[in-house]
Parts: C-alpha cells; structure tokens; sequence
C-alpha cells in the first residue's frame, strides 16, 4: 500500500480569524452601531451571543441558497436578529442592520495579521494556486482589496457567491474545479474544526487548523491534523511535503 502524498499544488485559506480579525473586536464594531442608534450593549454578553449565532463561521446552512448580494443581506440580517433578541434590546430596524454592514466594510476595522502579506507572497514564490474559501457575505472581495489582500488569492470563494457555505462540499468543490488541481495535492486552512477541518476532509482536501488562541483542546482536533498557531507556520509543513527548502 502506497501511502506517500502528493506535492501539495494548491492552498485554500478561510479568511476570519486566518487572515484577518475585526480590530478591536467583533463585538466592539457591532456595539458601535448599537452606540448610533441609541442601545447600550454588554459587550461580553453581545460576544458570547454572536459566536452562539455565528458557531461555525456562517449561518449554519445545510443546504444550498440563492447567491445575491440581497439573500446575503437578509441572511445576516435574519442571524444577527436573533443574537439582538438573545440580548433583548431589539428589535432593531433595517437601518441598523444596513449601518452594520457599512461598519465592517471599512478597512479601518479590520486587522490584518502581520504574517499574512508574507504569507502569501511565500506561497506564490512556490508556485501554488492561492483560494479564499470562507463562509463570508457577499462584499468579501472587495473588502480584501481595500485591505491589498485581493492580489494574493488566484480566486475567492465567498459562501455568499457560490450559494453553499462550509463545511457543505460544494464550496470546496467549487474552489476545487477553479483551482484545477486534484484534492490529494491541496491544503485547507482554517479556524474552525467542523466547518474548515471535517468540511475539507469531507471532498478529501487535507485540513489544517490555525488556533490562534488556543481554543480548542487537543481531544477535540481530529488525530493527524496540523495545528499552527500562525500563518507563516504553514511553510515548513508545505516544504515539508514538497521536499523543498
């Protein structure tokens, strides 16, 4: 039995929490519309209720949905009303919604992780097709051009676009036919363990797990998944498979 793997051709990358984190936080940019419209919000308590809304980095969808920018809309609408009612200040109106996704749509709010430029630049210097695969509103590329991320991807596959959202097989499937390459030869990286790691897994892409933070423990990682804490930790273990550097 020949259990040697295939050079790896081609990275996907989630993007929250991967290649980027709502600065100063996720929380702190929703309570500065809460702020606009007169609602003082507990800043833990709207925490703890939109990583309850947002568990795995989506809404939660199992199957597939129309890809517009207003499904997308109402979507997030529909989400973020439910961790407003959670706190019971709302309910609060479409214009309050609308602000939001002004708010995180401004560069300004966004944290770029330092080793993600390099990051990136790296993987292109070795030749690899370069995907965003993330579980994201409709305006994901434009926002990772106001942030000078565009150039680094050969594609981006936003949930919002493709009408499917991780761990569903079909994004990966989709980043899959675009990048043009088997899934033996591909790397998925990303913060979450169903959505990323078990998603990837599920069309036969290797996952890797990027715990920033430490969150998950390890009986929670599935045995034979690598665990970087940054980026840049992704290169030995390409290089590793590559024989190269």
């Amino acid at each position: 039995m020949n259990d040697v793997k295939p050079p790896i051709r081609a990275v996907f990358l989630d993007i929250g929490d991967t290649i980027m984190r709502p600065d100063p936080s996720w929380e702190a940019i929703y309570a500065i519309a809460f702020a606009e419209f007169g609602v003082e919000v507990d800043l833990d308590a709207l925490h703890n209720s939109l990583r309850r809304a947002y568990h795995h980095g989506g809404w939660g969808m199992e199957g597939g949905f129309d890809p517009s920018d207003e499904t997308s809309y109402q979507r997030t609408v529909t989400i973020d009303s439910a961790a407003v009612a959670e706190l019971g200040v709302g309910p609060m109106p479409d214009a309050f919604y609308r602000r939001l996704a002004d708010l995180f749509m401004a560069a300004e709010h966004w944290h770029v992780f330092p080793e993600a430029h390099p990051t990136l630049a790296a993987l292109h210097e070795r030749d690899l097709v370069v995907g965003a695969v993330s579980n994201w509103v409709w305006s994901l590329p434009e926002l990772l051009g106001s942030l000078d991320l565009a150039e680094g991807f050969n594609f981006v596959a936003a949930s919002a676009r493709i009408g499917f959202e991780k761990p569903h097989p079909r994004i990966f499937e989709w980043a899959l036919e675009h990048a043009g390459v088997p899934p033996a030869s591909v790397l998925h990286v990303g913060d979450h363990v169903d959505a990323d790691v078990a998603g990837a897994a599920g069309v036969g892409i290797g996952g890797v797990l990027i715990d920033r933070a430490g969150r998950y423990a390890p009986d929670e990682i599935p045995s034979g998944t690598p665990v970087i804490r940054t980026l840049d930790e992704l290169l030995p273990i390409i290089d590793a498979r590559n024989g190269s550097r």
